[in-house]
Formats: structure tokens, sequence, C-alpha cells
């Protein structure tokens, strides 16, 4: 029987390999660090990132197999992919895979979706606490579970506790978000109905990091109710870095064919800025250079808002590795 694999890769190792300098190391900067170089096997890992502990005790493993298997089949492809090549069939269905994979698996999304599991929890714990009836059978069903009991002047104090959210803030577990990677298949979906090209970025050095997917669109399409439309916005821009030269672009725009399209410096440049902005921790590169890190310095410093945006009536909302 083989043993399972504790330590698990938020980014792939094959994918980082290609980030790697003449010594076979990756170089990672992070919020107040020196940039540190580590071969591919030890950068970019966490210990069970993909495998929560279930009541029994025992870890749930089947994520972090699926995700194996997603970069198993995209791997071969890589070289075709960085020439260029315009991918059918079953091949362009694994580099959608990987690329949708790469989006939701990242601690950026994982971390959205614990909060949006946290505000979801939350408005349903108003809506119980709003109605008195409602209230009062989930205290009963407490009481059932747990054998103590609770009496009506208690309840009702944690009835006008709950239903103000400046009283309190809510911890969840990182983990909770993991129901994100369920929407592989869909997103896998979207990025293949667009259009793709691949570019290089001859006199810059391209970057990547723990959310190597990157998406952004016109503020002029955005919506202050709807937002931003995310990839279904026709002016959306899906990013990622294939080598630290070449690039592969998803949009609505425009034709593919069999090309390579070369970037201005410029281009490049304002790229790694929004790879920056938009990683959760860590940047990655394939060497050590003044310019990322003071790239890095400038944009993984700052505070990272929260992912969902949920309103006033939602208290504080703190993801935690562990509780």
């Amino acid at each position: 029987m083989s043993s399972r694999t504790k330590k698990q890769h938020i980014v792939p190792r094959f994918y980082l390999s290609k980030f790697c300098d003449p010594d076979g190391l990756v170089w990672t900067y992070s919020c107040g660090d020196k940039p540190r170089g580590d071969k591919p096997e030890a950068t970019a890992v966490e210990t069970n990132f993909y495998s929560p502990i279930g009541a029994d005790g025992e870890r749930f493993d089947e994520a972090e197999e699926l995700l194996a298997e997603i970069e198993g089949n995209a791997a071969p492809l890589w070289d075709e992919l960085c020439a260029g090549r315009v991918l059918i069939g079953e091949e362009r269905e694994h580099i959608a895979l990987f690329l949708a994979a790469q989006y939701l698996r990242s601690p950026s999304t994982v971390r959205a979706g614990a909060e949006m599991m946290a505000s979801f929890a939350h408005h349903t714990a108003q809506f119980i606490t709003a109605d008195r009836e409602a209230h009062d059978q989930s205290v009963d069903n407490y009481e059932e579970e747990t054998g103590k009991s609770i009496s009506p002047e208690e309840r009702e104090k944690m009835r006008k506790f709950m239903s103000d959210p400046n009283n309190f803030s809510i911890n969840v577990l990182r983990s909770a978000g993991l129901p994100m990677l369920g929407g592989i298949g869909n997103l896998a979906n979207i990025f293949l109905n667009m259009k793709w090209v691949v570019g290089r970025s001859k006199d810059q050095h391209l970057v990547t990091s723990d959310s190597p997917v990157t998406r952004i669109s016109d503020p002029k399409t955005h919506s202050p109710v709807y937002g931003d439309g995310a990839f279904a916005n026709k002016s959306v821009r899906v990013s990622f870095p294939l080598t630290p030269t070449r690039f592969i672009e998803l949009t609505w725009q425009g034709d593919e064919r069999e090309r390579v399209v070369e970037i201005p410096r410029k281009m490049a440049r304002e790229m790694n800025g929004i790879r920056a902005a938009q990683a959760e921790r860590f940047v990655y590169a394939s060497k050590s250079d003044f310019g990322i890190a003071k790239l890095c310095r400038k944009w993984l410093e700052r505070e990272k808002p929260p992912k969902i945006v949920t309103g006033v009536d939602t208290p504080s909302i703190q993801v935690k590795r562990k509780l």
C-alpha cells in the first residue's frame, strides 16, 4: 500500500521547473523576505492543503489525486503550447482543464471560497435569529444533541447578540473553500470556447505566482450591482505565464492561428505587476533580481482585502489555516 503525500504543491512541480535558473533553482519572493532559491520539489509546498480531515480523523485525498491527473495530462503538451500551436480536441481539453484547475486551486480562490461559505453561514444564522420560532427550534436541536439546557432568558440574549454583526467576527477554516474545485469542469468549458494566443516577451522576464491565472477586464464594462462579469465579460483577458519568456492569453476577441506574438517590454512589465498584485503570498521567478524584488515589495506587502464583498450587515470574516 503506497503512503499518502502530505507535502502538496499549490503550484505544480512540473510547471515550476519551467521557471528554474541555470542551477535548477526557482526563486521565491514573499512579503518582507529576501528572494529564496529552491528546487521545484521544495517550492510552493504546503502540508495537506488539498486534503481536509474528516470527522473520523482521516484525510480526503480525492482533490489532490484529481489535480495530479490533470497535471499529468497537460505536462506532455507544454512544448507544443509554447510553440504557439493551435490545440484541438482532447489536447485542448487537457490544457483548458489545467488552466481552470490553476485558477480554482490557488490559495487566493480557495480563500474566496472560504469567505463565501462563512458569509452563507452568517446569513443563514441571521435568517434564523430574525424569526423567534426558528431560533427556538434551532436551540431545541442544540439541546437535544448536547444534552444541555438553555433558559428562555439566555435564548433571548443569544438571539439579540447574533442579530447584530458588530458583536462578533467569524473565523473560518481555509479548507472550507476547497469545494471551489468542483467548478473546474465548468470553467474549463468556458476556456475551451475562448480564443487562445501565445505571446513572447523577448526583453522582459516574466514571473509567475501562487495564483498564476490572472483575469482583468475593461472597468467601463463593470456593473455596480453585478460586478465585472468574471469570465463572461466580453472584454476579459485571462493570462497565464508558460515560461519566463512565454505566456498564453485567452480572450473572446480575434482569431486563432499558429503563431507566437511578440509583446513590448512595457506590456510584459504590466503583466508582471498584475500577477504580483493578484498573488496571495508568493511570486516565483527564474532569477534573483532587484527589479522583481521591488515589484513584490510594492504589491505583496499590501494587506489582502476580502475576496467576497458581502455588505455592511456582515461581520468581519477571517480565513484561518487552523482554528
